[in-house]
């Protein structure tokens, strides 16, 4: 019954991830103001989520290897768009720095252990998640003075990732939170995905106000 609930969230996710992967790019003014990297990331996310959704359906516990490109695309392209948002030219070198090596490390860990590519990897989640949540930390704090575009957007991906730290830093597969109720921890990682979600409408609906 948890997993009907649970797959269930995550299919409600990606309907809301597809929704706003559409208005984005239907809209040729916001087009404009968000860029070609957002507009990437957001379309990397849908083709990453219907690849890990059909393989998750056809093929049940058999989809962990998509977290890795799920993340790792995660880290790429919101790299790459607070490198292009933040001004400061030394933060800017360090955010390519910092994709570098983790890119090189990621390369090295699955070259050497090709059997890790098949689970999930903690490292991974929680270094990926982590460096993203100090970007959109960084440029939240460093423009407090005003509205910027993407604040809606960085604090969504700051509650979204803080969870995927906290679930990946103290569980496994086999943890639950409670068993009476049986209450699968992963649903709060589903359930932030769409608060996620809802904060990147936020910015859409955001950004359309200004059309106006």
């Amino acid at each position: 019954m948890t997993d009907i609930i649970v797959f269930s969230l995550s299919l409600s996710g990606l309907l809301f991830l597809i929704f706003n992967t559409i208005l984005f790019f239907t809209n040729k003014e916001i087009r404009k103001k968000t860029g070609k990297i957002f507009l990437t990331y957001l379309l990397s996310l849908c083709v990453v989520e219907i690849t890990c959704h059909i393989i998750g359906f056809l093929s049940y516990g058999n989809n962990f290897f998509i977290s890795h490109f799920y993340f790792y695309f995660q880290l790429l392209y919101i790299s790459l768009l607070y490198r292009k948002l933040i001004l400061n030219n030394l933060i800017k070198s360090v955010i390519l720095v910092i994709l570098l090596i983790q890119t090189i490390i990621l390369g090295v860990l699955y070259s050497t252990d090709p059997n890790s590519f098949w689970v999930f990897n903690n490292y991974e989640i929680i270094s990926i998640s982590l460096i993203l949540i100090t970007y959109a930390l960084y440029y939240i704090f460093s423009n407090l003075s005003t509205e910027h575009r993407y604040f809606n957007f960085s604090i969504g991906l700051i509650l979204y990732f803080a969870c995927s730290v906290a679930i990946f830093s103290v569980g496994n597969l086999e943890l639950v939170l409670c068993k009476d109720p049986y209450i699968d921890i992963w649903i709060f990682n589903v359930i932030f995905f769409i608060i996620f979600q809802f904060f990147i409408l936020k910015e859409y609906l955001f950004l359309r106000s200004k059309d106006n």
